[in-house]
């Protein structure tokens, strides 16, 4: 008699398609995670070469960018124009007047530029622009970037930290990067006296000028009631920096900001470090080095780190 080749029962079939469902089921998170550490390190990438960029700034006038410019006079710019030539953005520093204000031209036109090295690989939506209407035109636009300068600690974050733990109101809580006032006309190394390896110089707020609270996006609207917004999304706004430590929304009726104070709870303007990274943020320290950090890490030791010349200890973490 011939021979008949035999089939797969439906009963074989549907064991095989589970058996292979199981190792998708399996395989998947895998890939994600590995995916996910070549955007983590490619942020980081990102985070070195701007780190280098402030150090080459200092290395040739002795003194880093400020977070923003003296704003009672022309040419109102945050850090990043100043950085731009040790970025390999030459031709970008070529048309830019650090004379003018960074929303008006020829410097309008420059910093709606999307820019890799400020913008976070893991951002689900990293070209973004930000648009703020003003009362008197033109409105403040540009492209966003995912990095800021933390210019200090706030005293309200005593609001947040156990007694033992406040800061002292006399503590000088100034970051590496600070800005413009009678009392911090420059930013040098030599401000640094908590150590270079121990003070943080840039850090993640990702996101903006959307809202993120706790993965949960809430879309920039100008019009709604309340308002929402993440402010200082611009690479060259010169909202683009904050003290950390505070939960004042943008628009008063869209806040106090909800959430334990730490790493990755928003993104709003003052408060924390916010990331786009499972379990914590990027951080780029003044030594060149770059680090990730947990979301559980202590916030009083978090805010040490943030301070240049606080002299705090961390015996209290």
């Amino acid at each position: 008699m011939p021979h008949r080749s035999r089939g797969f029962t439906l009963v074989e079939l549907l064991v095989v398609i589970a058996i292979i469902g199981i190792l998708i089921g399996l395989l998947l998170p895998a890939v994600q995670a590995a995916r996910e550490a070549g955007r983590r390190s490619s942020c980081m990438n990102n985070m070195k070469q701007l780190t280098l960029a402030f150090h080459n700034h200092e290395n040739a006038l002795k003194t880093f960018p400020l977070a923003y410019t003296d704003t009672t006079q022309p040419g109102k710019n945050n850090w990043a124009p100043f950085v731009l030539p040790y970025v390999e953005q030459q031709n970008l520093n070529a048309g830019y007047n650090l004379a003018l204000d960074w929303w008006v031209e020829p410097n309008r036109t420059l910093v709606a530029n999307h820019l890799s090295v400020f913008q976070c690989t893991s951002n689900p939506e990293p070209n973004r622009i930000q648009d703020k209407p003003e009362t008197t035109p033109p409105n403040k636009t540009g492209a966003c970037g995912d990095y800021f300068t933390p210019a200090g600690v706030h005293k309200d974050i005593n609001l947040a930290l156990p007694t033992a733990q406040q800061f002292p109101t006399t503590l000088d809580l100034r970051g590496v990067i600070c800005w413009y006032t009678d009392a911090n006309r420059t930013n040098r190394i030599a401000d640094i006296t908590d150590g270079t390896s121990n003070s943080i110089l840039l850090g993640e707020c990702a996101g903006r000028e959307d809202v993120w609270r706790r993965g949960i996006r809430y879309q920039n609207d100008f019009t709604s009631s309340p308002k929402i917004r993440a402010r200082g999304g611009a690479w060259a706004t010169t909202d683009n920096a904050y003290e950390i430590g505070q939960r004042v929304a943008w628009d008063a009726a869209f806040g106090p900001i909800p959430g334990t104070l730490q790493i990755n709870n928003s993104n709003e303007w003052g408060h924390c470090f916010y990331s786009f990274h499972p379990a914590g943020a990027n951080f780029a320290y003044a030594d060149g080095s770059v680090r990730l950090l947990s979301e559980q890490t202590d916030l009083y030791v978090l805010a040490t780190q943030v301070t240049r010349a606080g002299g705090e200890t961390t015996s209290g973490q």
